[in-house]
């Protein structure tokens, strides 16, 4: 039996790939909108190049907040890979978000302040699922109306009906157990809890910081990385149809 394997390494990113391309290529498999807006919030792709700056400056000093993300995200060099890698991955695309409610002097042109980053992962458009993730919201912004909105916005683009959204079936949240915020807010925007998926990362090693995770077995391929439980929360089109749309106005209406 003769057989062959080609798969080639993935490419790691070097230090003039930090920034992506320029013009810089969203490399998404699925049309994305210049901008979601309610009255107090946009969402634009986001773009290392116009927004990295102000992200490092309004993080730093705050960075112990990655402690539940998967990946490697404390320093501006290991953002700026990660975020380089969700654009080589199609299914993947990720965005600014903008709070109108506290305009930004050294950017007007934002049409506000930069508040964090939201995005998309493992968009598939043959079954109709994504995740909504990563959630990041800067610390200033935390506890507004910013993170409701972020995620509104969202799953009204991918569960409303065609000529205003992507018409998809399922949206998923995925949350470490321990970070209770993100878990609060997925169940209050509409989520499910569809239950507990064990060992579901291994957590990278970030040097200087902790992050949540647990104790593997010895010498397994993991080389000693800590792996994390994720709590998995859908919100789905019928939940949509049948009260989850509502829910996500009402969040809109809010004042904050």
């Amino acid at each position: 039996m003769v057989f062959v394997n080609n798969y080639p390494p993935e490419p790691e990113v070097s230090e003039e790939e930090l920034y992506g391309p320029e013009p810089y290529d969203l490399n998404f498999i699925l049309p994305v909108p210049p901008v979601l807006s309610t009255d107090k919030l946009r969402l634009v792709p986001f773009i290392p190049r116009v927004h990295a700056a102000a992200y490092f400056d309004a993080v730093r000093g705050h960075e112990t907040m990655y402690q539940y993300m998967p990946v490697p995200l404390e320093n501006p060099s290991d953002f700026l890979r990660t975020l380089e890698m969700f654009r080589r991955d199609k299914t993947a695309v990720m965005f600014a978000v903008i709070d109108t409610t506290r305009p930004d002097t050294e950017h007007p042109e934002w049409e506000g302040s930069l508040a964090g980053i939201f995005g998309l992962l493992q968009t598939d458009k043959i079954n109709l699922v994504t995740e909504i993730g990563p959630a990041i919201i800067l610390p200033a912004f935390q506890r507004t109306h910013v993170a409701s909105h972020a995620a509104g916005l969202l799953l009204k683009h991918v569960l409303d009906i065609a000529p205003s959204g992507l018409g998809f079936r399922k949206v998923k949240w995925v949350a470490s157990p321990s970070n209770l915020p993100s878990n609060k807010l997925a169940q209050w925007m509409g989520f499910k809890l569809e239950g507990l998926i064990r060992w579901a990362f291994v957590i990278p090693r970030v040097e200087g910081y902790q992050k949540d995770g647990k104790e593997a077995r010895a010498r397994d391929a993991g080389d000693g990385l800590l792996g994390r439980d994720s709590n998995e929360l859908t919100l789905c089109w019928d939940d949509w149809e049948q009260g989850g749309r509502e829910l996500v106005e009402q969040a809109f209406a809010r004042v904050a």
